[in-house]
């Protein structure tokens, strides 16, 4: 077993519940529906939450560093062939940022280092974990993402990266509106802050959605995580070849 015989993953449900179903009616159009419960989680709920949130993970020079390479590649994003529709034209690779600024790349692998020891000393891994990939993306005025768990799919279908354990975000900006981050199994939404980092396991108790950007873009830096030192990403992680 890769984490403590007190680790907060042994009481996180691995299949999907009620309210995982429940969560992603609630906001299959991108915008949430009117609904008492639904919490707006706020700092003084930080402590308390069984996943990771960071406010000023990053500091202003580092976020208008990554900010700044991002605009100076964005006229490259169309000229990638992802074949996804959904991310084609948005997402930029760790190895590309760091091709163009290589401080903007030291600063994505040293994200990347704190980001992990943070998810292995709160879930208390026993296990190292790897990043299988660190982006940049862009999310523009009327994108949302629906709801869905970064390891398995909800009707049983296989994943592409069912290998992936933890995920993390950190938010490089807040001049927008929407883009809220709701876990539908919590019935809980975030409004992230420029340099936060938020960090949750993989599979349904953290399942997530993007809500709508109603004004503005977004940028945000995904990672994901794994035990399997073979899917590493060998930018950030070079001494995995070995």
């Amino acid at each position: 077993m890769p984490f403590t015989s007190d680790s907060l993953l042994h009481s996180i449900p691995l299949q999907q519940q009620p309210a995982n179903h429940a969560g992603r009616a609630r906001c299959r159009t991108g915008i949430l529906d009117n609904d008492s419960q639904t919490r707006a989680l706020k700092a003084a709920d930080y402590g308390a939450l069984d996943f990771i949130v960071e406010e000023n993970f990053l500091g202003p020079a580092e976020l208008a560093e990554l900010t700044h390479s991002f605009a100076a590649l964005r006229a490259t994003l169309n000229a990638k062939n992802l074949n996804n529709d959904y991310w084609q034209g948005r997402l930029l690779f760790a190895h590309e940022v760091a091709a163009h600024s290589a401080r903007a790349g030291k600063i994505m692998k040293t994200f990347q280092i704190e980001a992990t020891r943070r998810i292995e000393r709160f879930y208390k891994l026993t296990q190292a974990i790897y990043a299988d990939t660190v982006q940049l993306v862009l999310w523009s005025e009327g994108v949302h993402m629906p709801a869905h768990a970064d390891n398995a799919n909800p009707d049983g279908s296989p994943h592409p990266m069912p290998w992936r354990n933890f995920s993390s975000i950190v938010y490089l900006n807040d001049d927008y509106d929407g883009g809220e981050l709701y876990f539908t199994a919590l019935d809980a939404y975030i409004k992230p802050k420029a340099g936060m980092l938020v960090a949750f396991t993989a599979g349904f108790h953290h399942e997530h959605a993007v809500l709508k950007i109603t004004r503005g873009e977004r940028l945000t830096m995904p990672a994901f995580y794994t035990f399997e030192r073979g899917k590493a990403d060998f930018f950030i992680h070079p001494d995995a070849r070995k």
